[in-house]
C-alpha cells in the first residue's frame, strides 16, 4: 500500500476514536449545579392583563435561585429547582374596573422537572474539542438548547395597596386575600447554555409557570375566571461536577 494512503486512514481512525470518546463524555459529568438571577412578571387580576406585552414590564421584580441537575441520558436530565421570587403589578389609572390597586408578592418556589435537549448534546453537533492540562481531549458542545416541563409548589404572601385611598390595604374588599398562600405550579420553558470549558457554562432560561390558584397577587374577585401565572427569565452560572463509575459525585476534585 502506498504511504500516502496511510495518512487518510490514520485520520479516519483518530476521528472514530474521538467520536467514541465524545459519546461517553457526558457520563463523566452527570451532576450540574446552577445559580441564577432572574426577573419575574406576573399575570393576575391586578395589572395590565388587557395589555399582555406591556404587562411583562409592569411590576417586574428581581428573583434568585439554585438548580441541581442530573443527566439521565445524553439528551435527558432531571432537575430540582429552589427559588425566591418577587413580583408585583399596578392597575392602570382610568381602567374600566374603577379601582387603582398595586401589589407586591414574596414567594418561595420548589419544582422538579424533566429536561430534553434538542440541540447540542449529541456529538454530531460538536463545535469544539479542548485539551486539558494532561493533554486529554475533552469533547463538548459549546451551544446547548433544551426544553423542560415539571411540577412543584409556591408558598407566597401578597400585600395590596389602594392608590386611591392613600395606599391603605383594602381590608373590607371581599376579594382581598392577605393570608399566606400555597399553590401548585406547573413550570414549562426553554433554555440555552454556552460552554466556557468542560466544567463551566453560562446560560439563560425562559420559563412560564401555570398555577392552580387565583390568589398569588392577593386578590381574587368573584367575577374572575382565570388562575394566576407568571414568567421567570434568568441568567445562570453553571458548574458540571465529575462523578465516578458508580455515578457518585467527586467533591475532592472540584478544580481538576
Amino acid at each position: 500500500m502506498k504511504k500516502t494512503l496511510w495518512i487518510p486512514l490514520v485520520l479516519i481512525l483518530l476521528a472514530l476514536t474521538v467520536e467514541s470518546s465524545a459519546q461517553q463524555t457526558w457520563r463523566l459529568r452527570r451532576y450540574e449545579g446552577q445559580v441564577y438571577l432572574a426577573t419575574t412578571s406576573m399575570y393576575g387580576d391586578i395589572g395590565l392583563a388587557n395589555k399582555p406585552f406591556a404587562n411583562l414590564f409592569n411590576g417586574v421584580r428581581p428573583s434568585a435561585g439554585f438548580t441541581a441537575r442530573y443527566a439521565l441520558t445524553r439528551n435527558i436530565g432531571a432537575a430540582v429547582d429552589l427559588s425566591y421570587l418577587m413580583y408585583g403589578g399596578k392597575d392602570e389609572v382610568g381602567s374600566s374596573h374603577g379601582r387603582v390597586y398595586s401589589f407586591m408578592t414574596n414567594a418561595f418556589q420548589h419544582t422538579a422537572r424533566i429536561e430534553m435537549y434538542v440541540l447540542g448534546q449529541d456529538v454530531r453537533y460538536r463545535s469544539a474539542a479542548m485539551y486539558n492540562r494532561r493533554g486529554m481531549v475533552n469533547n463538548f458542545n459549546k451551544l446547548n438548547m433544551y426544553l423542560y416541563a415539571g411540577l412543584g409548589g409556591s408558598l407566597s404572601k401578597a400585600r395590596i395597596y389602594d392608590l386611591n385611598n392613600d395606599r391603605a390595604e383594602p381590608l373590607t374588599n371581599p376579594g382581598y386575600h392577605p393570608e399566606m398562600q400555597y399553590a401548585v405550579v406547573f413550570p414549562v420553558g426553554a433554555g440555552l447554555k454556552w460552554a466556557l470549558d468542560a466544567r463551566w457554562s453560562m446560560g439563560t432560561e425562559f420559563g412560564y409557570q401555570f398555577t392552580l390558584t387565583d390568589k398569588l397577587d392577593g386578590y381574587a374577585p368573584v367575577a374572575s375566571q382565570y388562575n394566576d401565572s407568571y414568567y421567570v427569565i434568568s441568567l445562570r452560572a453553571i458548574y458540571k461536577l465529575r462523578n465516578d463509575r458508580r455515578n457518585m459525585p467527586i467533591f475532592n476534585k472540584l478544580y481538576r
